[in-house]
C-alpha cells in the first residue's frame, strides 16, 4: 500500500501499474509467473494448479486469468457454465405404424426417415481436476417423419390394383437430458454419454393414397374424381407418455473469450422403447449441433 501510495502521489492517479510491471511479494511473483503458468508440466494429468483464494477477480492474478479461463484451472471460476444450443437431426424410424380409416385398420407404414430441429438451454459443472463435467439440457424438438410404401389390392379375379401410400407425420417433444462428458488426453476434445427423457406434445399428419395402375382402374370417387386422395377420416396409435434415449456424443470446446466457449458436437440417440403405446416403432436419431456456453 505504501508503494502504491507513492506512485499515486507521483502519477496523480491510481497507484496500480500494468503489465509488464509488477509490485508484490516474492511469493506472489512465484505463484503468478512460475507456479500457475508452468506447474501443469509437473502435475498428474497435466492440469494447471489452482490458487486457493476466494476472490480471483482482483490484482495481481489478472495477467494469467485469460489463459487460465481456457484451461479451467482457477478455483470457483470455471465450475458452472450455462448456455443455449441448437441441433439438426436425421431420424431413422424402424417398425410398423398402423393407420385406421373409419376405425378400420387399413394401412401399415414401415421404416420411414425424417429430420428434427431442436433448441434449448444447457449447463455444465466441472469437477475439481477439470477432466470431466456433469451436463444437463432442456430442449424443444420439432420432428418430421416420412413414410411411403406400395400396396397391391385384388379388385377382381383378373385385376389387381396398385396403390402408393404416403404419410407425413409431424410431432414435437420436450426433452430433458442429463449426462457426463470427459476430456480426451487433456485436450478440448471430449466424449459424452447421457440419458434423454422425452414426452411428445402436438402432432399432425397427412396421408395420401394414389392409384398407380392398372390403366383400367377408375379414379377415386372424390369431388372432382381423382387418382389421388387425402385420407381425412383416419387416426394413429397414441404416442408413449415417456420415452428414454441413451445417447453418446463427441465434441470440441472452442474458447472465444474469458468464460465463453462454443461446442460443436455430434450425437447419436439410441431407442430402447417404442415411440407409440401399442405399435412397435423406434426412432434412431443422429444430430449435429452447436452449444454456446457462458460462465456465471
Amino acid at each position: 500500500d505504501e508503494i502504491y501510495g507513492k506512485i499515486k502521489s507521483i502519477k496523480g492517479r491510481s497507484g496500480k501499474v500494468g503489465y509488464p510491471h509488477f509490485i508484490g511479494t516474492v511469493d506472489s511473483f512465484i505463484d503468478e509467473f512460475i507456479v500457475v503458468r508452468y506447474g501443469h508440466l509437473y502435475t498428474a494429468g497435466k492440469v494447471r494448479p489452482r490458487i486457493a483464494i476466494s476472490d480471483t477477480w482482483k490484482f495481481p492474478f489478472q495477467y494469467w486469468r485469460s489463459d487460465c479461463y481456457k484451461k479451467r484451472c482457477v478455483d470457483c471460476i470455471e465450475k458452472f457454465y450455462y448456455g443455449i444450443n441448437v441441433n439438426y437431426g436425421y431420424i431413422i424410424s424402424k417398425g410398423a405404424l398402423s393407420f385406421l380409416e373409419d376405425n378400420i385398420n387399413c394401412l401399415s407404414f414401415k421404416n420411414g426417415t425424417g429430420s428434427s430441429l431442436s433448441f434449448g438451454i444447457n449447463g455444465e459443472y466441472w469437477n475439481q481436476t477439470n477432466s470431466f463435467a456433469y451436463t444437463f439440457a432442456l430442449n424443444y424438438i420439432i420432428n418430421n417423419l416420412n413414410y411411403k410404401f406400395t400396396d397391391f389390392v385384388p379388385i377382381s379375379k383378373d385385376i389387381t390394383a396398385e396403390y402408393e401410400n404416403r404419410l407425413d407425420l409431424d410431432y414435437s417433444n420436450i426433452a430433458a437430458n442429463v449426462g457426463i462428458k470427459y476430456r480426451l488426453l487433456n485436450t478440448h476434445f471430449h466424449l459424452g454419454a447421457g440419458l434423454s427423457i422425452a414426452t411428445s406434445l402436438l402432432s399432425n399428419f397427412n396421408v395420401k393414397e394414389r392409384i398407380i395402375g392398372p390403366e383400367t382402374m377408375p379414379p377415386f370417387q372424390t369431388n372432382p374424381p381423382s387418382y389421388e386422395r387425402d385420407i381425412i377420416n383416419g387416426q394413429f396409435d397414441d404416442f408413449s407418455i415417456i420415452e428414454f434415449y441413451p445417447n453418446i456424443s463427441f465434441g470440441y470446446d472452442l474458447n472465444f473469450g474469458n468464460g465463453k466457449y462454443l461446442t460443436p458436437v455430434v450425437s447419436m440417440y439410441i431407442p430402447i422403447m417404442d415411440v407409440m403405446k401399442h405399435d412397435n416403432v423406434r426412432n434412431l436419431v443422429f444430430t449435429a449441433g452447436i452449444k454456446a456456453n457462458f460462465n456465471f
